[in-house]
């Protein structure tokens, strides 16, 4: 396959996060301080990996030189920028995550806790579930936030029954239960719980499902899978690779 043709074979595959890239650009040049990622970004969808991080270089060198209140907004327009582009995954790059959006955060949080923003952010790049509690607590309207929660909690759930169909339950059935029930209360409490119609639909779905390996651990005869086929319950279980050592 010639260059052109894998370069067009990896577009097409990868194509919301390089359209994502060029709508990012657009914003990014709009403000003066954020230049430099508008260049990572036209160089990234374009492939050019090592140009790309040279820009980045040059915006990180850059912001070495921001004051705390440059450096908070542009942390937030990165932030926020990120957030309004589906599809992106090659945006925060880890050395924009640990050498400034972090340490500017941070810093910002260690200066004034009692402001939401840092809070929230933080919470959300690190998958942070206490910081992302107290986000909620502070605006219980924010709705990626409150999603986010919902999604750790329902991903603790899935992790500890991914095995059922091996007749194996990972962990405590009681705290998947407590996971599962944190995830209900999270979109029992939102503003607009229609926002969380597949969620809601992964809960009931666990619901069904714990209930019925309680049922089974009860008296378990056969396998679960068999278990739920005699009962006419049809689970579906994420595949799984294993790996020789």
């Amino acid at each position: 396959m010639s260059t052109t043709a894998c370069r067009l074979h990896m577009y097409y595959w990868n194509k919301d996060n390089f359209e994502g890239l060029l709508q990012l650009a657009q914003q990014l040049e709009a403000d003066e301080c954020l230049k430099p990622l508008a260049s990572y970004c036209r160089f990234r969808e374009r492939g050019l990996r090592r140009d790309a991080f040279l820009a980045l270089e040059l915006y990180l060198d850059e912001a070495r030189s921001f004051d705390s209140s440059t450096a908070r907004h542009a942390a937030v327009q990165i932030l926020e920028a990120n957030a309004r582009t589906q599809g992106v995954h090659q945006f925060l790059a880890q050395p924009l995550i640990k050498r400034f959006l972090l340490p500017t955060l941070q810093g910002w949080l260690q200066e004034d806790a009692n402001t939401n923003i840092p809070v929230r952010w933080l919470g959300i790049l690190n998958r942070d579930r206490g910081l992302l509690a107290r986000a909620l607590s502070m605006c219980p309207d924010d709705i990626p936030v409150r999603k986010l929660l919902v999604d750790l909690a329902l991903g603790d759930v899935e992790y500890a029954t991914h095995h059922l169909d091996e007749s194996f339950f990972i962990g405590a059935v009681d705290d998947a239960a407590q996971a599962l029930g944190l995830a209900g209360t999270l979109i029992a409490d939102a503003p607009d719980p229609d926002m969380f119609t597949h969620q809601s639909s992964e809960v009931r779905h666990f619901n069904c499902l714990i209930a019925d390996w309680r049922a089974y651990s009860e008296s378990p005869l056969g396998s679960f899978s068999e278990w739920c086929a005699a009962r006419g319950r049809n689970y579906s279980y994420p595949i799984k690779v294993y790996y020789e050592g």
